[in-house]
């Protein structure tokens, strides 16, 4: 707080100065008497930094060579009692008798450390183009660099950190949010001045907080800090070093196996994963002799069946093994269209349509894709795409249609490589080609939608953040789909924010596809950080490690101890100079890994010696305290931030901050 004291004070002093230098031009007795008429305009009154505490002051260019602040109304620069106004405020550093100083490029003033205000106090300042709430203070490091400070509020510094911390665009959850505002308002006050002898309380980067300034606010996380103003983390009545990190990978570590100092009883390794509370298990009695016989079609006949073009009958294994007739074609093609909204077109298609290549024209003709075939399929193309081993059998209206239905994805080759144009085509093959057409195209009723509870046969979804609640219907469709690969099931275990593609009738589900990551029931499984590997030689292993030591010609990376949560703390690298020990943050710094969760393979040369190890961990950053993406999977399962803060540090507190 000594440096908001220190602005205050220089804004005092200015207003004093401008005030004694009023009173003695007006007892200049060479002065004449104006009249009020011939006064020149009164200089505008200085701004006033209105800043009450808590100010955090952020290091947010340090080490520059130079530096330019500015705002439309222009600025106010001063130190002390020395006040010059200017429109922009340029900055670089020069030594002035030994004694480093910043001069301001547009008058040639000199100073240690230069105050700037904007002259309309409405309005906010712009350092190299990044707008900034609060005051900027530009102060000499050296003859050769200068750092640049923003002076802010604590809340609105905060404004500027939570949406880089935990994006609100990527993890709109407002219980996350306000998670990371307390989290972020706590390490704040706790790290005030760790940067002192540099000038300022905190830096701006992830060495400390990621912060941007106004720039990069955004309304969910305004809402978040507002919502908690004022709200921190304590345990024992002590503000707690409230470390979070990206993702952990399932579960975070203890503090002390990462960090060195003293075990805190607060940064204690903890799973990060939904309550089985918060799970949703839906089964459903249709027997499994209307799914079809195989996975693909399975799902395809279901959603088909759903979207009522083809009914039970057809889609027993015995009938879909059978050929399909001209009527049944013009019936399914007429009730899709219905399905899609769509409006059809003429079929030039030579009966009969049951006919392979006959039922590719009919297709693409009746939905009205004539036109796309002949636009948008460039001259070369229908070559190019048929390059199938039975591709002279075709019309040459049919090989447009063909060429067509490959390219949308709709038609897929057998495995000997044809398509079989004269051949006739069973019920089975037909309703495949339909659902990829419908799923091409998008029937209306089939909806994407995020999962969010289900109990008594209520199904609660989210879409477009809205909120929606469907009655499952006993004889429900189910399906999970694991990557692409689709499989029929009995009953579904689902998690807050798993994405379901759902058909309803009559607000009764009848079809649900669940798509399920393999990354499995995590709360931080939707980062991109979640599994990773990387391979390193060992000559990468001993450049990665030289900060630390040099062991020569690397052997072997050896793990010798792990955490709770299954990290590595302790490795050892062997070379041919000997052994380095690595503990804690070290191994993730000297290796160059995301994070200390990790296994290691070893790929051998002929020689037999290592060729490559390869790293395949979780999770990105330290591993302790708050997982961010965690905390989104937990407000997704319905948590509050206080039930997420108190699952992360453990036996803590929430309170408001002290002024």
């Amino acid at each position: 707080m000594g440096g908001a004291a220190a602005i205050f004070a220089a804004t005092t002093a200015f207003a004093a100065a401008v005030g004694s230098s009023c009173r003695t031009a007006a007892r200049t007795p060479a002065a004449p008497v104006r009249t009020a008429a011939q006064q020149p305009p009164a200089a505008p009154p200085a701004p006033v930094l209105a800043i009450k505490p808590p100010v955090v002051r952020v290091g947010i260019l340090p080490g520059v060579p130079r530096v330019s602040v500015g705002v439309d109304s222009g600025v106010v620069v001063s130190e002390g009692a020395r006040v010059l106004r200017v429109q922009r405020a340029s900055f670089r550093p020069v030594a002035v008798q030994g004694a480093p100083r910043v001069r301001l490029l547009e008058t040639g003033d000199d100073f240690a450390v230069a105050l700037i205000l904007p002259q309309a106090a409405a309005e906010t300042l712009s350092v190299d183009a990044d707008s900034y709430r609060g005051a900027i203070e530009v102060r000499a490091e050296s003859g050769t660099a200068l750092t640049v400070v923003n002076v802010v509020h604590l809340e609105d510094y905060l404004r500027g950190v939570v949406p880089n911390e935990l994006s609100p665009s990527v993890f709109p959850e407002l219980e996350a949010l306000k998670a990371q505002a307390v989290a972020a308002r706590t390490y704040a006050l706790k790290n005030l001045g760790v940067y002192k002898a540099r000038g300022y309380d905190l830096c701006a980067t992830a060495a400390c907080q990621v912060y941007r300034g106004k720039g990069s606010e955004q309304a969910l996380s305004d809402q978040a800090i507002l919502e908690t103003q004022g709200l921190i983390a304590a345990h024992r009545g002590e503000l707690i070093d409230a470390l979070y990190t990206s993702t952990c990978g399932g579960h975070t570590e203890d503090g002390s196996n990462v960090f060195e100092g003293d075990p805190v009883p607060y940064l204690k390794g903890v799973v990060c994963a939904p309550e089985r509370e918060s799970w949703g298990s839906v089964k459903t009695s249709l027997p499994r002799s209307l799914l079809g016989p195989e996975e693909g079609l399975q799902r395809d006949v279901a959603m088909l069946r759903a979207l009522d073009v083809v009914d039970a009958a057809v889609a027993t294994p015995k009938a879909l093994r059978a050929l399909a007739t001209d009527a049944e074609i013009r019936s399914w093609v007429e009730r899709l269209q219905a399905a899609l909204r769509r409006k059809g077109c003429s079929s030039p298609a030579l009966l009969p349509l049951q006919r392979r290549g006959s039922f590719f024209e009919h297709v693409t003709s009746s939905f009205c894709w004539d036109e796309r075939a002949r636009r948008l399929l460039s001259p070369a193309d229908p070559d190019y795409l048929l390059q199938v081993e039975d591709r002279a059998s075709f019309a040459p209206s049919e090989r447009l249609a063909a060429a067509l239905l490959l390219q949308e994805g709709v038609l897929v080759p057998g495995p000997d490589n044809t398509l079989r144009p004269n051949i006739a085509i069973l019920r089975a093959e037909a309703l495949q080609i339909l659902a990829a057409m419908a799923r091409k195209i998008g029937p209306p009723a089939l909806r994407a939608v995020a999962f969010k509870s289900f109990g008594a046969g209520r199904l609660v979804v989210e879409q477009s953040e809205a909120e929606e609640a469907f009655t499952v219907d006993p004889q429900v469709a189910l399906f999970r789909t694991l990557e692409g690969r689709s499989a029929a099931t009995s009953e579904i275990s689902v998690l807050p924010g798993d994405r379901l593609q759902i058909i309803a009738r009559d607000g009764r589900v009848v079809y649900l596809e669940a798509e399920q990551p393999r990354a499995g029931a995590s709360s931080d499984r939707g980062s991109r950080y979640f599994r990773w590997e990387q391979r390193l030689t060992p000559d990468e292993v001993a450049k990665a490690i030289a900060r630390y030591g040099d062991v020569g010609e690397v052997r072997d990376v050896e793990i010798k101890r792990l955490g709770i949560s299954g990290r590595v703390v302790e490795v050892i690298v062997r070379g041919s100079l000997g052994q380095l020990p690595l503990r804690g943050l070290k191994i993730r710094w000297g290796l160059g890994l995301r994070e200390n969760l990790f296994v290691i393979d070893r790929e051998r040369s002929e020689t037999g010696g290592v060729a490559h190890f390869v790293f395949t961990g979780k999770g990105w950053g330290h591993g302790v305290g708050l997982c961010q993406v965690g905390a989104f999977g937990m407000a997704q399962a319905g948590a509050s931030f206080e039930q997420i803060l108190k699952h992360y540090y453990t036996g803590i507190e929430l309170q408001r901050a002290p002024d």
